[in-house]
């Protein structure tokens, strides 16, 4: 399922890129930090989303770029999570991705972030109520 197939071009930058990722069920995975491209037939053709630092860093380059890949192996040793194209539901202002994608994708920076920052904050654990 491919929500853009009545729209030609498109602004990936735009629709995708820094958007938040959450599951059909609600769950949080995190942002959009990087697009993995193919070639088909003379133009690119978007694969997958890919979250994780490491997968800022290799969009940011540069000395930024270098820091954020140091940050990123504090939270994880494996490449970016990748999330399928055909696994997106819909795009509003966030991506909806089917529930099962969004559970098997996890996100460290964002787990982290939450149980040392955001839980301590208090009143936040009623944030969605």
């Amino acid at each position: 399922m491919n929500p853009w197939d009545d729209i030609h071009p498109i602004d990936l930058g735009d629709a995708l890129l820094d958007r938040q990722i959450t599951g059909e069920d609600g769950t949080v995975v995190g942002k959009v930090d990087d697009l993995e491209l193919r070639a088909e037939g003379g133009t690119l053709v978007v694969d997958a989303l890919l979250v994780g630092p490491e997968a800022l860093a290799d969009r940011i380059g540069g000395p930024v770029g270098k820091l954020l890949r140091r940050i990123g192996r504090g939270f994880r040793t494996q490449a970016p999570q990748r999330i399928p194209l055909n696994a997106i539901r819909r795009v509003e202002p966030t991506v909806v991705v089917t529930t099962a994608v969004a559970q098997a994708t996890t996100s460290p920076s964002q787990d982290w972030l939450r149980r040392r920052i955001v839980d301590r904050i208090p009143g936040a654990g009623r944030a969605g109520r």
